[in-house]
Protein backbone atom coordinates (compact mmCIF):
# COMPACT_ATOMS: atom_id res chain seq x y z
CA UNK A 1 0.00 0.00 0.00
CA UNK A 2 1.14 3.55 -0.84
CA UNK A 3 0.45 4.82 2.65
CA UNK A 4 2.01 1.93 4.61
CA UNK A 5 5.00 4.11 5.55
CA UNK A 6 3.11 7.31 6.23
CA UNK A 7 2.46 6.69 9.93
CA UNK A 8 4.37 4.89 12.64
CA UNK A 9 1.17 3.82 14.30
CA UNK A 10 -0.33 0.33 14.38
CA UNK A 11 -4.06 0.75 13.88
CA UNK A 12 -4.73 -2.74 15.18
CA UNK A 13 -3.26 -1.70 18.54
CA UNK A 14 -5.67 1.27 18.62
CA UNK A 15 -8.68 -0.84 17.70
CA UNK A 16 -7.86 -3.52 20.26
CA UNK A 17 -7.33 -0.75 22.85
CA UNK A 18 -10.81 0.62 22.12
CA UNK A 19 -12.45 -2.81 22.21
CA UNK A 20 -10.68 -3.65 25.45
CA UNK A 21 -11.48 -0.40 27.22
CA UNK A 22 -14.92 0.37 25.77
CA UNK A 23 -15.97 3.90 26.79
CA UNK A 24 -13.10 6.07 28.01
CA UNK A 25 -11.86 9.63 28.12
CA UNK A 26 -10.81 11.09 24.76
CA UNK A 27 -7.87 13.06 26.20
CA UNK A 28 -6.43 9.88 27.76
CA UNK A 29 -6.64 8.04 24.44
CA UNK A 30 -5.05 10.85 22.42
CA UNK A 31 -2.21 11.24 24.88
CA UNK A 32 -1.66 7.48 24.71
CA UNK A 33 -1.31 7.39 20.92
CA UNK A 34 0.36 10.77 20.35
CA UNK A 35 3.78 9.35 21.21
CA UNK A 36 3.44 7.01 18.22
CA UNK A 37 3.62 9.88 15.75
CA UNK A 38 6.65 11.32 14.04
CA UNK A 39 7.65 14.52 15.88
CA UNK A 40 7.98 16.78 12.85
CA UNK A 41 5.97 17.64 9.77
CA UNK A 42 7.35 17.94 6.24
CA UNK A 43 7.86 21.54 5.11
CA UNK A 44 6.49 23.09 1.95
CA UNK A 45 8.79 22.99 -1.09
CA UNK A 46 7.52 26.21 -2.58
CA UNK A 47 8.70 27.86 -5.77
CA UNK A 48 9.68 31.54 -5.57
CA UNK A 49 7.09 34.04 -6.68
CA UNK A 50 7.37 35.54 -10.17
CA UNK A 51 5.20 38.28 -11.70
CA UNK A 52 2.14 37.00 -13.55
CA UNK A 53 -0.94 38.37 -15.26
CA UNK A 54 -4.49 38.13 -13.98
CA UNK A 55 -4.97 35.16 -16.32
CA UNK A 56 -2.33 33.34 -14.30
CA UNK A 57 -3.54 34.45 -10.88
CA UNK A 58 -4.14 32.13 -7.92
CA UNK A 59 -7.91 32.50 -8.26
CA UNK A 60 -7.75 31.58 -11.96
CA UNK A 61 -5.84 28.36 -11.27
CA UNK A 62 -8.05 27.57 -8.27
CA UNK A 63 -11.11 27.82 -10.51
CA UNK A 64 -9.54 25.50 -13.10
CA UNK A 65 -8.56 22.96 -10.46
CA UNK A 66 -12.02 23.00 -8.92
CA UNK A 67 -13.49 21.91 -12.27
CA UNK A 68 -11.43 18.68 -12.15
CA UNK A 69 -13.46 16.13 -10.23
CA UNK A 70 -13.25 12.82 -12.13
CA UNK A 71 -10.63 10.36 -13.30
CA UNK A 72 -10.96 11.69 -16.85
CA UNK A 73 -9.87 15.14 -15.60
CA UNK A 74 -6.59 13.92 -14.09
CA UNK A 75 -4.41 14.68 -17.13
CA UNK A 76 -5.75 18.23 -17.35
CA UNK A 77 -5.37 18.68 -13.60
CA UNK A 78 -1.70 17.69 -13.76
CA UNK A 79 -1.14 20.25 -16.51
CA UNK A 80 -2.70 22.94 -14.34
CA UNK A 81 -0.50 21.83 -11.43
CA UNK A 82 2.62 22.22 -13.58
CA UNK A 83 1.48 25.72 -14.57
CA UNK A 84 0.98 26.60 -10.90
CA UNK A 85 4.63 25.69 -10.28
CA UNK A 86 5.78 27.57 -13.41
CA UNK A 87 4.08 30.79 -12.30
CA UNK A 88 5.36 30.52 -8.73
CA UNK A 89 2.01 29.97 -7.06
CA UNK A 90 2.83 26.77 -5.18
CA UNK A 91 3.30 28.85 -2.02
CA UNK A 92 -0.42 29.72 -2.02
CA UNK A 93 -2.19 27.55 0.56
CA UNK A 94 -5.49 28.11 -1.26
CA UNK A 95 -4.12 26.82 -4.56
CA UNK A 96 -2.33 23.92 -2.87
CA UNK A 97 -5.57 22.85 -1.21
CA UNK A 98 -7.29 22.91 -4.60
CA UNK A 99 -4.49 20.78 -6.08
CA UNK A 100 -4.81 18.27 -3.25
CA UNK A 101 -8.58 18.17 -3.66
CA UNK A 102 -8.20 17.68 -7.41
CA UNK A 103 -5.95 14.64 -6.94
CA UNK A 104 -8.32 13.17 -4.34
CA UNK A 105 -11.42 13.59 -6.51
CA UNK A 106 -9.59 12.28 -9.58
CA UNK A 107 -8.51 9.18 -7.66
CA UNK A 108 -4.74 9.73 -7.79
CA UNK A 109 -3.79 9.01 -4.19
CA UNK A 110 -0.06 8.74 -4.92
CA UNK A 111 -0.07 12.35 -6.18
CA UNK A 112 -2.38 13.37 -3.34
CA UNK A 113 -0.07 11.93 -0.69
CA UNK A 114 2.95 13.57 -2.31
CA UNK A 115 1.12 16.92 -2.40
CA UNK A 116 -0.09 16.54 1.18
CA UNK A 117 3.46 16.33 2.53
CA UNK A 118 4.50 19.43 0.60
CA UNK A 119 1.85 21.55 2.27
CA UNK A 120 1.64 23.50 5.50
CA UNK A 121 -0.22 21.07 7.76
CA UNK A 122 -1.11 23.34 10.65
CA UNK A 123 -4.78 23.68 9.71
CA UNK A 124 -7.54 21.15 9.09
CA UNK A 125 -8.19 21.52 5.34
CA UNK A 126 -5.44 19.23 3.93
CA UNK A 127 -6.21 16.65 6.62
CA UNK A 128 -9.91 16.79 5.74
CA UNK A 129 -9.08 16.10 2.10
CA UNK A 130 -6.98 13.04 2.95
CA UNK A 131 -9.60 11.68 5.36
CA UNK A 132 -12.28 12.23 2.73
CA UNK A 133 -10.19 10.54 0.04
CA UNK A 134 -9.43 7.49 2.14
CA UNK A 135 -13.11 7.17 3.06
CA UNK A 136 -14.23 7.52 -0.56
CA UNK A 137 -12.06 4.57 -1.63
CA UNK A 138 -13.09 2.49 1.42
CA UNK A 139 -9.66 2.71 3.05
CA UNK A 140 -11.33 3.29 6.39
CA UNK A 141 -8.34 2.29 8.52
CA UNK A 142 -6.13 4.89 6.85
CA UNK A 143 -8.85 7.54 7.18
CA UNK A 144 -8.89 6.92 10.92
CA UNK A 145 -5.10 6.99 11.04
CA UNK A 146 -5.08 10.46 9.48
CA UNK A 147 -7.70 11.56 12.01
CA UNK A 148 -5.69 10.19 14.94
CA UNK A 149 -2.47 11.80 13.76
CA UNK A 150 -4.31 15.07 13.22
CA UNK A 151 -5.44 15.03 16.86
CA UNK A 152 -2.07 13.84 18.10
CA UNK A 153 -0.37 16.84 16.48
CA UNK A 154 -2.83 19.24 18.08
CA UNK A 155 -4.64 20.16 14.84
CA UNK A 156 -8.30 20.87 15.55
CA UNK A 157 -10.86 19.06 13.40
CA UNK A 158 -13.98 20.86 12.21
CA UNK A 159 -17.48 20.09 10.99
CA UNK A 160 -16.07 18.99 7.61
CA UNK A 161 -13.79 16.43 9.25
CA UNK A 162 -16.30 14.45 11.25
CA UNK A 163 -18.83 13.15 8.65
CA UNK A 164 -16.08 11.18 6.89
CA UNK A 165 -14.46 10.05 10.15
CA UNK A 166 -17.82 8.76 11.39
CA UNK A 167 -18.44 7.08 8.04
CA UNK A 168 -15.09 5.31 8.36
CA UNK A 169 -16.08 4.08 11.81
CA UNK A 170 -19.23 2.66 10.23
CA UNK A 171 -17.23 1.15 7.39
CA UNK A 172 -15.15 -0.75 9.95
CA UNK A 173 -18.22 -1.66 11.99
CA UNK A 174 -16.63 -0.05 15.05
CA UNK A 175 -19.33 1.55 17.19
CA UNK A 176 -16.81 1.99 20.03
CA UNK A 177 -14.60 4.10 17.77
CA UNK A 178 -17.72 5.99 16.71
CA UNK A 179 -18.57 6.73 20.33
CA UNK A 180 -15.05 8.03 20.87
CA UNK A 181 -15.42 10.38 17.90
CA UNK A 182 -18.87 11.34 19.22
CA UNK A 183 -17.22 12.48 22.48
CA UNK A 184 -15.01 14.87 20.54
CA UNK A 185 -17.96 16.11 18.50
CA UNK A 186 -19.91 16.83 21.68
CA UNK A 187 -17.05 18.73 23.31
CA UNK A 188 -16.75 20.89 20.18
CA UNK A 189 -20.48 21.67 20.15
CA UNK A 190 -21.03 20.12 16.71
CA UNK A 191 -23.54 17.46 17.74
CA UNK A 192 -26.48 19.37 16.26
CA UNK A 193 -24.75 20.16 12.96
CA UNK A 194 -26.91 18.68 10.21
CA UNK A 195 -24.17 16.74 8.41
CA UNK A 196 -22.29 15.64 11.52
CA UNK A 197 -25.49 14.63 13.33
CA UNK A 198 -26.88 12.67 10.39
CA UNK A 199 -23.62 10.74 10.01
CA UNK A 200 -23.76 9.75 13.71
CA UNK A 201 -27.41 8.75 13.46
CA UNK A 202 -26.61 6.59 10.44
CA UNK A 203 -23.66 4.97 12.24
CA UNK A 204 -25.77 4.04 15.28
CA UNK A 205 -28.83 2.94 13.30
CA UNK A 206 -26.90 0.71 10.91
CA UNK A 207 -25.03 -0.98 13.74
CA UNK A 208 -28.04 -1.94 15.85
CA UNK A 209 -27.91 1.03 18.25
CA UNK A 210 -31.31 2.38 17.23
CA UNK A 211 -32.01 3.92 20.66
CA UNK A 212 -28.80 5.99 20.45
CA UNK A 213 -29.82 7.09 16.97
CA UNK A 214 -33.31 8.07 18.21
CA UNK A 215 -31.93 10.08 21.14
CA UNK A 216 -29.57 11.99 18.88
CA UNK A 217 -32.34 12.57 16.34
CA UNK A 218 -34.56 14.02 19.06
CA UNK A 219 -31.79 16.45 20.06
CA UNK A 220 -31.58 17.93 16.57
CA UNK A 221 -33.59 21.14 16.49
CA UNK A 222 -33.46 21.96 12.77
CA UNK A 223 -34.26 18.75 10.92
CA UNK A 224 -34.13 18.75 7.13
CA UNK A 225 -35.59 16.07 4.84
CA UNK A 226 -32.28 14.20 4.64
CA UNK A 227 -32.13 13.83 8.41
CA UNK A 228 -35.71 12.48 8.56
CA UNK A 229 -34.82 10.02 5.79
CA UNK A 230 -31.68 8.83 7.60
CA UNK A 231 -33.65 8.09 10.77
CA UNK A 232 -36.44 6.44 8.77
CA UNK A 233 -33.92 4.24 6.97
CA UNK A 234 -32.48 3.31 10.36
CA UNK A 235 -35.83 1.94 11.49
CA UNK A 236 -36.20 0.02 8.23
CA UNK A 237 -32.68 -1.38 8.62
CA UNK A 238 -33.72 -2.72 12.02
CA UNK A 239 -37.08 -3.96 10.64
CA UNK A 240 -38.93 -1.62 12.98
CA UNK A 241 -41.68 -0.85 10.48
CA UNK A 242 -44.15 0.57 13.02
CA UNK A 243 -41.73 3.29 14.15
CA UNK A 244 -40.77 4.02 10.55
CA UNK A 245 -44.40 4.74 9.68
CA UNK A 246 -44.87 6.71 12.92
CA UNK A 247 -41.82 8.83 12.08
CA UNK A 248 -43.25 9.52 8.63
CA UNK A 249 -46.49 10.73 10.25
CA UNK A 250 -44.48 13.03 12.55
CA UNK A 251 -42.57 14.32 9.54
CA UNK A 252 -45.85 15.23 7.81
CA UNK A 253 -47.17 16.91 10.97
CA UNK A 254 -43.98 18.98 11.22
CA UNK A 255 -44.68 20.44 7.79
CA UNK A 256 -41.55 18.95 6.21
CA UNK A 257 -42.06 18.11 2.55
CA UNK A 258 -41.11 14.48 1.83
CA UNK A 259 -38.75 13.61 -1.00
CA UNK A 260 -38.93 10.68 -3.41
CA UNK A 261 -36.52 8.85 -1.06
CA UNK A 262 -39.01 9.31 1.79
CA UNK A 263 -41.86 7.90 -0.27
CA UNK A 264 -39.81 4.92 -1.43
CA UNK A 265 -38.87 4.11 2.18
CA UNK A 266 -42.45 4.09 3.45
CA UNK A 267 -43.82 2.43 0.31
CA UNK A 268 -41.34 -0.40 0.88
CA UNK A 269 -42.96 -0.90 4.30
CA UNK A 270 -46.35 -1.06 2.60
CA UNK A 271 -45.00 -3.61 0.12
CA UNK A 272 -43.54 -5.84 2.85
CA UNK A 273 -46.54 -5.58 5.16
CA UNK A 274 -49.23 -5.37 2.46
CA UNK A 275 -50.64 -2.10 3.83
CA UNK A 276 -52.78 -1.13 0.83
CA UNK A 277 -54.62 1.80 2.47
CA UNK A 278 -51.41 3.67 3.33
CA UNK A 279 -49.94 2.67 -0.01
CA UNK A 280 -52.88 4.22 -1.86
CA UNK A 281 -52.57 7.42 0.18
CA UNK A 282 -48.86 7.59 -0.62
CA UNK A 283 -49.68 7.07 -4.29
CA UNK A 284 -51.93 10.11 -4.15
CA UNK A 285 -49.23 12.08 -2.35
CA UNK A 286 -46.67 11.10 -4.99
CA UNK A 287 -48.98 12.49 -7.70
CA UNK A 288 -49.42 15.75 -5.77
CA UNK A 289 -45.65 16.10 -5.28
CA UNK A 290 -44.88 15.18 -8.89
CA UNK A 291 -43.07 11.92 -8.13
CA UNK A 292 -45.46 9.52 -9.87
CA UNK A 293 -43.16 9.34 -12.93
CA UNK A 294 -40.05 8.80 -10.84
CA UNK A 295 -38.91 5.22 -11.73
CA UNK A 296 -37.99 4.05 -8.19
CA UNK A 297 -41.30 5.39 -6.83
CA UNK A 298 -43.25 3.73 -9.65
CA UNK A 299 -41.43 0.43 -9.13
CA UNK A 300 -42.26 0.45 -5.43
CA UNK A 301 -45.91 1.32 -6.11
CA UNK A 302 -46.15 -1.64 -8.50
CA UNK A 303 -44.77 -3.87 -5.73
CA UNK A 304 -47.28 -2.47 -3.19
CA UNK A 305 -50.31 -3.04 -5.41
CA UNK A 306 -49.08 -6.47 -6.50
CA UNK A 307 -48.56 -7.59 -2.89
CA UNK A 308 -52.08 -6.38 -2.06
CA UNK A 309 -53.60 -8.24 -5.05
CA UNK A 310 -54.48 -4.98 -6.75
CA UNK A 311 -52.85 -6.03 -10.02
CA UNK A 312 -55.03 -3.79 -12.18
CA UNK A 313 -53.68 -0.71 -10.40
CA UNK A 314 -50.14 -2.07 -10.72
CA UNK A 315 -50.65 -2.49 -14.49
CA UNK A 316 -51.96 1.08 -14.81
CA UNK A 317 -48.78 2.43 -13.22
CA UNK A 318 -46.66 0.19 -15.43
CA UNK A 319 -48.41 1.30 -18.62
CA UNK A 320 -48.07 4.98 -17.71
CA UNK A 321 -44.28 4.70 -17.41
CA UNK A 322 -41.65 4.65 -20.19
CA UNK A 323 -41.15 0.89 -20.56
CA UNK A 324 -37.40 0.79 -21.01
CA UNK A 325 -36.41 0.02 -17.41
CA UNK A 326 -35.65 -3.61 -16.56
CA UNK A 327 -36.45 -2.96 -12.87
CA UNK A 328 -39.99 -1.88 -13.78
CA UNK A 329 -40.45 -4.97 -15.96
CA UNK A 330 -39.20 -7.16 -13.15
CA UNK A 331 -41.70 -5.58 -10.75
CA UNK A 332 -44.71 -6.17 -13.01
CA UNK A 333 -43.63 -9.70 -13.97
CA UNK A 334 -43.06 -10.58 -10.30
CA UNK A 335 -46.49 -9.11 -9.50
CA UNK A 336 -48.20 -11.41 -11.98
CA UNK A 337 -46.33 -14.43 -10.63
CA UNK A 338 -47.27 -13.52 -7.04
CA UNK A 339 -50.92 -13.39 -8.06
CA UNK A 340 -50.80 -16.75 -9.86
CA UNK A 341 -51.05 -15.28 -13.37
CA UNK A 342 -48.21 -17.34 -14.84
CA UNK A 343 -49.27 -17.21 -18.48
CA UNK A 344 -49.54 -13.42 -18.38
CA UNK A 345 -46.13 -13.23 -16.71
CA UNK A 346 -44.56 -15.19 -19.59
CA UNK A 347 -46.38 -13.01 -22.11
CA UNK A 348 -44.81 -9.97 -20.46
CA UNK A 349 -41.42 -11.68 -20.59
CA UNK A 350 -41.85 -12.32 -24.33
CA UNK A 351 -42.85 -8.69 -24.86
CA UNK A 352 -39.80 -7.56 -22.88
CA UNK A 353 -37.51 -9.60 -25.14
CA UNK A 354 -39.29 -8.27 -28.23
CA UNK A 355 -38.55 -4.71 -27.08
CA UNK A 356 -34.83 -5.60 -26.73
CA UNK A 357 -34.82 -5.09 -22.98
CA UNK A 358 -32.26 -7.50 -21.59
CA UNK A 359 -33.50 -9.54 -18.62
CA UNK A 360 -31.33 -9.89 -15.54
CA UNK A 361 -31.01 -12.41 -12.71
CA UNK A 362 -34.06 -10.93 -10.94
CA UNK A 363 -36.19 -11.53 -14.04
CA UNK A 364 -35.24 -15.19 -14.22
CA UNK A 365 -35.53 -15.78 -10.47
CA UNK A 366 -39.12 -14.51 -10.71
CA UNK A 367 -40.02 -16.75 -13.65
CA UNK A 368 -38.18 -20.04 -13.24
CA UNK A 369 -40.01 -21.36 -10.13
CA UNK A 370 -43.33 -20.95 -11.95
CA UNK A 371 -42.37 -22.94 -15.06
CA UNK A 372 -43.45 -26.28 -13.60
CA UNK A 373 -46.77 -24.78 -12.54
CA UNK A 374 -47.80 -23.61 -16.00
CA UNK A 375 -46.06 -26.32 -18.00
CA UNK A 376 -44.22 -23.96 -20.37
CA UNK A 377 -41.00 -25.92 -20.58
CA UNK A 378 -39.84 -24.10 -23.73
CA UNK A 379 -39.40 -20.90 -21.70
CA UNK A 380 -37.08 -22.63 -19.25
CA UNK A 381 -34.85 -24.19 -21.91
Amino acid sequence: MILDGCFRLNLHVCISFIKRRGAFDLRTFISTIACSFEPSLPHSNSVSFVPHSRKHSASHFASLLQSCSALTDLHFGRKVHSQVITYGLSSSSHVCSKILGMYILCGSFFDATSMFYRMELQHSLPWNWMIRGMTMCSQFQFALLFYMKMLGLGICPDKYTFPYVVKSCGGMGSVNMGRLVHQKIRTMGLEDDMFVGSSLIKLYAENGCINDAQQLFNLMENKDCVLWNVMMHGYLKNKDYANAVQLFMEMRQSGMKPSSVTLISILSVCAVEGIIRLGSQLHGLSVILGFEKDPPVANTLVAVYSKSQQLLDACKIFEAMPQNDVVLWNAIISGHVQNGMMREAFDLFDEMIHLHIEPDSVTFSSLLPSISQCGTLKHGM
